[in-house]
């Protein structure tokens, strides 16, 4: 039977997946409504935090206006924190709810922040929003930071501190005896020697102990640190425990070949947010870019009432990771290259990614 009323499509959060995918579609599919729910009014993009942290952005350039973002493509915004979902309908912490017929949800992550560091005068790197507002007012001013956890986003943070603030003190921790030890040895090495040029202090296979008076107490000494930035790894967003959708042990939603949730075939996940159990991809966004066209084309599928096809991501992503005065570093498949070509290389992708969605489509 057709249908009389349009397909409700409810997309909670405005990750880099969801995005593209709205802008690769234009406007809702034919037979279909679309609304996105955001917790805020703009999204933030992660590949440019480091640069704004040193200071080659301006706030501005970090965001995508949500507003004209949807209003352009006939799409329909709520400004709301989510709360949990049922099979039918999105709950908001505001009492509002949503009703669906499909659910797509790309809320990213949270930071991890296990034990001392929930202490409330930790920046955690996840919602970008939070770290952006609470890092801002003190970039300046803090003699000292220490950023805990010491993988790509970490590093690429502590050396964006470190150039913007060269007399400030920068400390890197992690409990980890290794640098980057999920990337090449080539790379860790590069960006190990980038991290003592430019002065920062690496502490490795320690732990992090207490948080309070300006410090950091670790299992085998004290660091001082005025401001401290939590970069400990991804965290399901809590609204999920709130659901009935099934999950992965790792609390994120669990997802077919198709991203359809393994519970509630009118569930999509993808990005941070969703685990594919038996083709798990690192929690990194360029995964979550990559999703974007094959989102939009479930979705054109689902409002034709016509199959979905199978998702095919890479294995190994391009990484480029930024050292500092527009340098970077970059890997993939083993190879590493170094260089300010390599920074504007980064830098070209970042701005033509944040063009692609700001920019008005033709009305």
């Amino acid at each position: 039977m057709s249908r009389t009323e349009p397909l409700q499509i409810v997309v909670a959060g405005a990750g880099h997946a969801s995005m593209l995918a709205l802008d690769t579609l234009g406007a809702p599919p034919p037979g279909s409504a679309v609304t996105l729910v955001s917790r805020g009014e703009a999204a933030h993009y992660s590949g440019m935090v480091p640069g704004w942290i040193e200071g080659l952005y301006r706030p501005d350039e970090l965001v995508v206006p949500l507003a004209p973002f949807t209003a352009a493509r006939g799409i329909t915004l709520v400004a709301a924190e989510i709360a949990g979902a049922d099979g039918t309908r999105l709950h908001l912490a505001d009492g509002r709810d949503l009703p669906y017929d499909v659910l797509v949800v790309n809320a990213g992550s949270e930071t991890a922040r296990p034990g001392p560091l929930a202490h409330p005068a930790v920046i955690p790197a996840k919602p970008f929003g939070e770290l952006v507002d609470g890092l801002a007012p003190r970039l300046d001013t803090a003699g000292s930071f220490a950023v805990v956890g010491a993988g790509a986003a970490g590093a690429e943070i502590a050396l964006a501190l470190a150039t913007r603030r060269p007399r400030a003190a920068v400390t890197l921790i992690d409990r980890s005896p290794a640098l980057l030890p999920a990337h090449p040895p080539a790379f860790a090495g590069r960006v190990g020697r980038a991290l003592g040029r430019r002065g920062v202090t690496v502490r490795l296979g320690t732990e992090v102990m207490d948080v309070a008076d300006g410090r950091i107490a670790l299992r085998d000494g004290t660091v001082a640190a005025d401001t401290i930035l939590a970069v400990t790894g991804p965290a399901p967003p809590r609204w999920l425990a709130v659901t009935p959708f099934a999950r992965t042990p790792d609390g994120f939603l669990g997802v077919d070949a198709q991203m359809r949730s393994l519970s509630h075939p009118n569930v999509l996940a993808v990005g941070d947010v969703a685990t594919r159990p038996d083709d798990p991809r690192p929690k990194a966004g360029v995964f979550s870019v990559r999703s974007g066209p094959a989102l939009a084309a479930a979705l054109r599928a689902l409002a034709a009432g016509e199959p979905l096809e199978p998702v095919r991501l890479q294995r190994r992503a391009l990484i480029l990771l930024a050292t500092g005065d527009r340098s970077a570093i970059g890997t993939r498949n083993g190879l590493v290259a170094e260089g300010r070509w390599v920074w504007r290389l980064k830098d070209h992708l970042d701005r033509q990614f944040m063009a692609r969605l700001t920019r008005l489509p033709n009305p």
